[in-house]
């Protein structure tokens, strides 16, 4: 196969099954039984199928199908990231293929050769592949990215100096005078983002910061990032995502420290949980559903006009930070 394109003729052979039984399998995958869709799938891994074309030939299979990656589908955030991602994919006659990586490259380096051949384009929510591997994945297929942003690609990402300048200003604005930024994956672009806001917006007001970390993203994380600091606690801590601050929180709480009188503690995403722990976490709000949404409506224009010489398209959503019972005013003593 190595001198010629591998065809559905080659997979229908292969499979055992009759060449529109094949496009079948891949438009509309729901008029096949599973049986027979995982044939189909086998011999077209097997022979490597639409992998030997040219990145240049345009793709003109349509399989009706978008692929989505995300980082961790148990963290809440990305999960209602993809319910928008559903709701406008169901509304344009699409079916979503999920890829969860677990913050795992290796896995989604993997994950996104094997999907690249069964969708027609992919949603990166929370990539941590280099700048060039994407820049090569979006000549093969359209590609959008969320949280991020790559030259040359279609980006959807929410308005971080906006949401960090509200959050030190409420800070500053409560007596708060040191503050610690709680990091997230080493190679997160948005973590580097929120990083950068948050130190020029508290450099702005006179606010002392310092950057700690990084940690997982995870309310694990945030325990581990107390116990790092408990020895030395800066008057509040902005962390990377809700569940690092729920972490940190519920671990303060434990130790007796009193929030908000000797610490704050804030968040951002405001996943659904940051609600309820400890009477309510401070937290910045991002639009998750929108953000999906969007990220889908620019994947599907770029599908749809494979031929069109489109400048990419980054746009930055709303935020907004929303105070609750995890800051306040400090008590000194």
């Amino acid at each position: 196969m190595a001198d010629k394109r591998v065809t559905i003729y080659d997979v229908a052979t292969a499979a055992g099954v009759a060449p529109s039984t094949v496009s079948r399998a891949f438009s509309r995958p729901g008029r096949v039984s599973a049986a027979t869709h995982s044939k189909v799938m086998a011999a077209a891994k097997e022979l490597d199928y639409r992998t030997n074309a040219p990145a240049s030939q345009e793709r003109t299979q349509r399989h009706h199908r978008l692929g989505i990656e995300v980082p961790d589908l148990t963290n809440p955030y990305f999960a209602e990231v993809v319910s928008g991602m559903q709701e406008s994919a169901h509304e344009q006659d699409f079916l979503l293929l999920l890829l969860d990586t677990v913050e795992d490259e290796v896995r989604e380096r993997t994950g996104l050769e094997s999907a690249i051949n069964l969708v027609d384009g992919i949603v990166l929510s929370g990539t941590r592949l280099s700048d060039a591997t994407l820049n090569h994945l979006t000549k093969r297929i359209p590609v959008v990215v969320l949280n991020r942003r790559v030259a040359g690609l279609d980006s959807v990402t929410p308005d971080y100096e906006h949401g960090m300048g509200q959050a030190m200003a409420h800070l500053a604005e409560n007596g708060i005078r040191t503050v610690t930024y709680v990091a997230g994956p080493v190679n997160s672009w948005s973590d580097g983002e929120r990083w950068r806001a948050a130190r020029t917006a508290a450099r702005s007001l006179g606010l002392a910061v310092q950057r700690h970390g990084p940690f997982a993203p995870t309310i694990a994380g945030g325990e581990q990032a107390f116990e790092e600091l408990s020895d030395s606690l800066p008057h509040a801590v902005v962390c990377y995502n809700d569940l690092i601050a729920i972490g940190f929180l519920i671990s303060a709480l434990r130790a007796g420290v009193r929030v908000p009188a000797q610490l704050s503690v804030m968040g951002h995403d405001d996943i659904p949980l940051s609600r309820f722990i400890g009477g309510g976490l401070t937290t910045v709000v991002t639009p998750k559903r929108a953000q999906g949404r969007a990220a889908i409506e620019r994947l599907v224009r770029r599908i749809e006009n494979p031929s069109a010489h489109r400048s990419p398209v980054e746009g930055s959503l709303p935020v907004r930070l929303v105070p609750r019972a995890s800051t306040g005013p400090r008590e000194d003593r």
